[in-house]
């Protein structure tokens, strides 16, 4: 399982623009979306830190304001309301803070805005090694293209890649690679690299590849040719060289006045992808987020040079995974980007940011991935490929609007269990079985907006089918992503902030029995034993819910049977019996046992009345 490093982190302390101040009274933190800006204003009360107030506003990156800091002053302004302080004065950030309350010790920025980085692997890319860098990036905001050498792919399946070539055909394998085939494969690159326009990328290859060093010799055209098609109406490309180390300086005198070269070591294991996690990172930061507009007038704001929301996100996960000894899942859901970070207890860290895919701008991407029907699944009535095209189209020109009635709120829904799904595959492709979540943390908007607590919890439950026993947290504040970034600047107001108001929206313990669960037969007798002595029985049936009351601040002792083949997290049939007392939430204890992994039928009346019956069991309806 691979760890992913993110040592970028660390170079977020050390490059901010000042010091932070040795007394903190106060701290503004921004996050900047895709879609909206959310800034907060974390304050000392009776000692500790908690939110004083939040504002939120679009995001303006695009015209006619074209200025990050536009978003983030209006936000600031619905603050400035609350509270009655000023924190903007002449279009600066006060700092420090006043005698009279007005100014802010600290100003922190987050940001998942101007897109991901988008980066090409070239030369003589193979599957393990296309693998391997989908991997190094898969915590960053990035998007990978690979376009693998025409050499290289002729040289792999042993056919010559020209007319006076003496290798032999291999028998049996069939004569595809022509010389003319090369040609147009050649032909096919340079459109698509005029059509994804790079901002990186990646060079691989070793000496004694199948095809020695013609596949970096061909990278370096490929760029060459893309960069004069150009017409210098783009930034230079820049290139991460991590291909055979006796051809550097060859590479760089290939590509010289076109694209800046930086050496990482070869990539042949997954020893290698830290550095690339960590040397991405740093053209993501350098090639988009300083790229956006207003972002100098953002850092001279900034205690500490802007992270990536990705980047912070990550931190608060591995350190609750880590500080409580707990399995953690958080899942955040943006308009442009959907991201499922997994840490365990042993140190244990896979994160995977799903750029473009999300439920704004990203809902067309949904669409075209799974089709209209994997999302109508989700329905509780019947509609059209025609109605959800409409709706992606809307969501796409339209990512700010809120959902106007109770149909637009359940599509919304729809497309946001299939982005956390489409991600969540994404790990298991590479990863295999994942370790069984003791918490699960939902951020984003769709999550906070949600009118009910039992939309979030099935939403969580549909897309992530956890299994065992686990508690759901919703971040209604939309803190947990800012958190990571505070921590790296003022520890201690990170985990007071966190403790005191980003987790306290817990929605209940799950009770997920899986294995062999039987439509209609008894899955697990649930016995609950309240701290007043109350006691309660409760058998569910497969393919049911069932919600047992248990509020916040109540805790109980449990008890599962599980029927025989049926496992709750300690083997099919073994009974458990809770060693501490669980904590009950705005839902109470919920028993999911629906089946994992998750089968929804396919008649469409049939799925739409059990869609319905487990909306009113979670009192969830729109």
């Amino acid at each position: 399982m691979y760890t992913q490093s993110y040592q970028e982190e660390e170079q977020g302390q050390t490059q901010g623009t000042s010091q932070p101040p040795t007394s903190i009274n106060s701290l503004l933190v921004a996050d900047c979306g895709a879609v909206s800006t959310k800034v907060s204003l974390f304050g000392l009360v009776e000692g500790q830190y908690r939110l004083m107030a939040r504002g939120e506003a679009p995001t303006t990156i695009t015209p006619p304001q074209e200025d990050i800091t536009v978003g983030i002053m209006q936000a600031i302004s619905t603050i400035e309301l609350i509270t009655g302080r000023h924190f903007v004065s002449n279009g600066q950030v006060l700092s420090p803070e006043q005698e009279n309350g007005d100014g802010v010790d600290i100003f922190i920025a987050t940001m998942s805005a101007g897109g991901p980085l988008r980066m090409v692997m070239l030369g003589g890319v193979s599957a393990a090694l296309e693998e391997l860098a989908r991997q190094a990036v898969s915590g960053l905001y990035v998007e990978t293209y690979a376009l693998p050498s025409p050499a290289f792919q002729s040289a792999l399946a042993k056919v010559p890649v020209s007319a006076g070539a003496s290798q032999a055909f291999a028998p049996g394998v069939a004569s595809s690679w022509t010389p003319e085939r090369v040609n147009q494969e050649k032909e096919q690159q340079h459109s698509h690299m005029r059509e994804i326009q790079p901002h990186a990328a990646l060079i691989v290859g070793m000496a004694d590849g199948p095809a020695g060093p013609i596949p970096l010799q061909e990278a370096c055209q490929l760029l060459a040719d893309t960069a004069k098609g150009q017409k210098d109406r783009q930034p230079k490309c820049s290139v991460l060289y991590a291909g055979a180390p006796q051809y550097v300086d060859a590479v760089r005198q290939m590509v010289q006045g076109i694209a800046d070269v930086s050496r990482v070591d070869p990539l042949v294991s997954q020893a290698q992808l830290g550095a690339i996690s960590v040397a991405t990172a740093a053209l993501h930061e350098r090639d988009v987020l300083q790229r956006v507009p207003g972002y100098q007038r953002l850092l001279s704001w900034s205690s500490s040079t802007p992270v990536a929301t990705a980047t912070s996100l990550s931190s608060l996960v591995r350190f609750l995974a880590q500080h409580y000894a707990m399995n953690v899942t958080a899942a955040d859901v943006g308009g442009l980007t959907t991201t499922v970070m997994v840490a365990g207890e042993q140190g244990e860290f896979i994160p995977r940011v799903n750029s473009g895919i999300g439920i704004g701008t990203g809902c067309g991407a949904i669409l075209q991935r799974v089709g209209a029907r994997q999302i109508a699944r989700w329905l509780p009535f019947a509609s059209t490929d025609d109605e959800l095209r409409q709706f992606a189209l809307n969501r796409m020109m339209h990512p700010h609007a809120a959902p106007a009635n109770a149909r637009e709120l359940q599509l919304c829904q729809a497309f946001a269990r299939e982005a956390m799904r489409l991600t969540l595959e994404e790990i298991k492709k590479n990863t295999g079985d994942l370790p069984d979540a003791d918490l699960i943390l939902a951020t984003g908007g769709v999550f906070a907006h949600a009118p009910r607590y039992g939309q979030i919890a099935l939403m969580l439950l549909d897309a992530l089918q956890p299994r065992g026993v686990t508690s759901l947290v919703v971040d209604r504040t939309l803190l947990i992503p800012q958190l990571g970034a505070v921590a790296m600047v003022a520890p201690i107001a990170a985990v007071q902030v966190n403790e005191n108001d980003a987790v306290t929206h817990r929605l209940g313990t799950c009770v997920i029995p899986f294995g062999a669960v039987r439509l209609g037969a008894l899955a697990v007798r649930v016995e609950v034993e309240y701290s007043n002595g109350r006691q309660q029985s409760i058998d569910v049936m497969g393919g049911t819910i069932e919600v047992v009351p248990l509020q916040m601040n109540e805790q109980a002792l449990l008890s599962l049977f599980p029927a025989p083949g049926v496992d709750v997290g300690l083997g099919p049939g073994e009974r458990a019996r809770a060693a501490e007392e669980i904590d009950g939430g705005l839902i109470g204890l919920i028993i999911d046992a629906r089946g994992r992994p998750l089968v929804l039928p396919e008649n469409d009346t049939e799925r739409q009345a059990r869609l319905l019956q487990w909306l009113q069991v979670l009192h969830a309806e729109a």
